[in-house]
């Protein structure tokens, strides 16, 4: 079976840190009972790992009519292999007009209260958005933020937090603090009474299975394509091609490089280009006359900047045989360099390009992006961008140079 259709494992919230967990555990399991079906509740779900060890979880559980949600991603243990942490327990948990953060090492916790003027309006804004520096940013007064300011230990309040005045302040009869063991069961029983009791009047019925990933035979118009790694990368890869049972489960695949964007995230949201530029690829260069002995200086310019890496030397050539086209795409790096060439037209004298003009440049290359199996053949400077993990008998060789 391809690493690609590798089934992620399940994880659910164990944790019994913090009093709620348990009936968020609960609600996890009475969602699924249900094949994560329940009338008003939206889900989000994540997958992390790599190779034979990737693992699935719930991101989000969320009820905007009940002005709820929860978010998971704390850390709740260390996974099979010790290389990756456990981290399906509830980090943030909202009800209505509040909302609390947990962390695994007991710093905090953090809480935010509602102080707004129009909780319906204002009540997806409250739930969804980053609470930063409000008062220094000139923001409404919308909420206050509270603090247990510990580490490692267990506050016993949650006291008023300013944050240098970069924050609003209690006002009049405003709470200066609370006492976090009550806020902590105020939110465990909110939850058993509003989300786990409301869930549990529905029916159960069987799991659906995921459907495995259908793969994709290659079929595109080059045999060959060439990247360049690190020498732990290759010696990985090496092993892998031989017998991949010798590599940790996390291993047992083929990717390389640091999985470089073609369109960084910072890039304006206004400049038009497919949003899946801003993933991150193995570049590759589709040049015939590359060899397994070319230095990596041999490369198109835009691959070789894309994979040399700061902290090793990338001194092993890679060739690609694709063996399926999922996950890979094509575009034209010859539109880099004319945007980039009429850009420095425009604005001369002036001979540097500012941040976000070099971002129009970046963005106007991202904007050929294509599927593989869309490609017509008729780019002037193609690059193939690869965004999965690749099996090992898609490599069909690794070459050191000098």
């Amino acid at each position: 079976m391809s690493v690609l259709q590798t089934k992620p494992q399940l994880l659910q919230p164990h944790s019994r840190q913090f009093p709620f967990d348990e009936v968020v555990s609960q609600i996890v399991d009475a969602m699924k009972k249900r094949d994560w079906k329940v009338p008003g509740m939206s889900l989000a779900f994540d997958v992390y790992g790599s190779g034979e060890a990737k693992y699935e979880l719930v991101r989000v559980i969320a009820n905007r009519e009940k002005g709820f949600k929860l978010r998971f991603g704390r850390a709740q243990g260390a996974l099979d292999e010790g290389t990756l942490n456990d981290t399906a327990a509830v980090e943030t948990i909202c009800i209505p007009k509040q909302i609390i953060e947990v962390y695994d090492d007991e710093s905090g916790p953090s809480y935010y209260l509602y102080v707004g003027d129009d909780w319906e309006a204002e009540k997806d804004w409250f739930m969804n958005s980053i609470k930063v520096h409000s008062k220094l940013n000139g923001e409404p007064r919308r909420y206050l933020r509270y603090k247990g300011n510990t580490y490692k230990k267990r506050a016993t309040l949650l006291v008023a937090d300013n944050d240098l005045g970069r924050e609003y302040s209690p006002v009049g009869d405003e709470p200066r603090q609370f006492k976090l063991e009550e806020k902590f069961e105020e939110f465990t029983s909110w939850l058993r009474e509003n989300v786990l009791n409301y869930i549990l009047t529905f029916p159960e019925k069987p799991l659906t299975e995921k459907p495995v990933i259908e793969l994709i035979p290659y079929n595109g118009p080059w045999e060959t394509v060439y990247s360049f790694c690190n020498g732990e990368e290759a010696e990985r890869i090496i092993k892998g091609k031989k017998n991949p049972k010798l590599l940790p489960k996390s291993e047992r695949h083929a990717y390389f490089g640091s999985g470089r964007r073609l369109v960084p995230l910072c890039t304006r949201s206004d400049t038009n280009f497919p949003r899946i530029a801003n993933e991150g690829f193995i570049w590759c260069d589709v040049n015939p006359e590359l060899r397994l002995d070319s230095k990596p200086k041999d490369f198109s310019r835009a691959v070789a900047d894309e994979m040399r890496s700061i902290f090793s030397r990338n001194n092993h050539v890679i060739a690609v045989n694709l063996k399926y086209a999922n996950d890979v795409y094509v575009v034209d790096n010859a539109a880099y360099e004319e945007t980039r060439q009429k850009l420095f037209e425009a604005i001369a004298p002036r001979e540097r390009l500012t941040d976000q003009e070099y971002y129009d440049v970046l963005a106007a290359r991202g904007a050929t992006i294509v599927p593989i199996t869309e490609y017509k053949g008729n780019y002037k400077e193609p690059i193939v961008l690869i965004r999965r993990e690749l099996d090992f008998d898609e490599i069909s060789a690794v070459c050191y140079v000098e």
